[in-house]
């Protein structure tokens, strides 16, 4: 082999260790946290339909708040059912109310500033709407309570280098 092959190969090599360097680390840190999260929302779907089996509903997304919970809005839109992670604990089902959480979502980013990062839907000792918004280096968590939007708490973030 001449030498240019030789660099060409090694480089090749190099680069081909990056690349499984990192998608090991991606499988061992996102990628395993994806999939347990996808499992958690199949088994509280599965516990759900099995207690409700005439349910037509969304996809679930996990909501981290005092307790975790899959929450899944029903497919017209007309309630919301909170099913926690924790078998021991019930399922809760709340109807949306007089506001939607793009018109909270709307109204919060307004108030604080910002772009949105995340709004949805959480149980957190009661049903609410969580608002996420960020402005330079700080996040912004907004909670309103479901049924009627009203303001519940703040609690900004800020990183300081």
């Amino acid at each position: 082999m001449t030498t240019k092959t030789k660099v060409i190969v090694a480089l090749l090599t190099a680069v081909l260790g990056v690349v499984l360097v990192f998608a090991t680390m991606y499988w061992f840190t996102i990628g395993y946290t994806e999939q347990n999260k996808n499992q958690m929302i199949k088994e509280a779907e599965l516990r759900l339909t099995e207690e409700h089996p005439d349910l037509l509903l969304n996809r679930g997304e996990l909501y981290n708040g005092t307790d975790a919970y899959i929450v899944f809005v029903e497919e017209e839109e007309q309630g919301i059912w909170f099913v926690p992670v924790d078998q021991d604990l019930e399922i809760e089902q709340r109807e949306i109310g007089s506001t939607h959480a793009d018109e909270v979502c709307e109204q919060s980013l307004q108030e604080t500033g910002g772009t949105l990062v995340s709004c949805k839907y959480g149980f957190d000792q009661r049903a609410l709407i969580e608002v996420v918004s960020k402005a330079d280096t700080s996040y912004t968590y907004s909670y309103y309570t479901l049924q009627t939007g009203e303001f519940i708490r703040r609690v900004q973030l800020t990183d300081a280098m």
